[in-house]
């Protein structure tokens, strides 16, 4: 039995691909892993994928949302704007033409220029530096506990 990994009161920046489109993708914020924020959005793609995400934890040194606007803002240029009808008219989407190869890294570095550190290093969150946001990847949003834990669980 697999559990998905929840840190609450914490945020993620995702990166979102879609393989109909591999020079588009989806860059979002969640307060929940964002392994559910993808299956949501899956009702509207089914192929959708998780590139990676970025715990933005408390001591960051800016707000979840004010990260995910330095994202936009510096990707403006490439925002994809929705379609022309009604009330949508001109009001940007959170997704952007770029390739997904590249995303990742492109994100990246918009943090390092502005002196934000990025670690890959899971191992524990809870004891990282101030500024620096931790990049996970779609397996290390998963939790499979051990046999102990299992026994605990099932009362042994």
């Amino acid at each position: 039995m697999r559990k998905l990994i929840e840190m609450p009161e914490q945020g993620w920046l995702y990166i979102m691909m879609t393989p109909s489109d591999y020079s588009r993708i989806k860059i979002g914020m969640t307060k929940n892993n964002p392994l559910l924020r993808l299956r949501d959005l899956k009702t509207g793609d089914p192929y959708l994928a998780l590139q990676a995400a970025y715990f933005i934890p408390i001591n960051f040194g800016m707000y979840l949302r004010d990260a995910e606007s330095l994202i936009h803002n510096y990707f403006c240029n490439l925002r994809i704007h929705f379609l022309d009808d009604e009330d949508q008219i001109n009001k940007p989407s959170e997704w952007f033409k770029m390739d997904c190869r590249d995303s990742v890294s492109n994100v990246d570095n918009v943090f390092k220029n502005h002196g934000f550190n990025i670690t890959d290093d899971t191992s524990n969150p809870f004891i990282i530096g101030s500024r620096t946001a931790i990049k996970y990847y779609e397996p290390d949003l998963i939790f499979a506990p051990c046999d102990l834990t299992m026994s605990f669980n099932n009362g042994l």
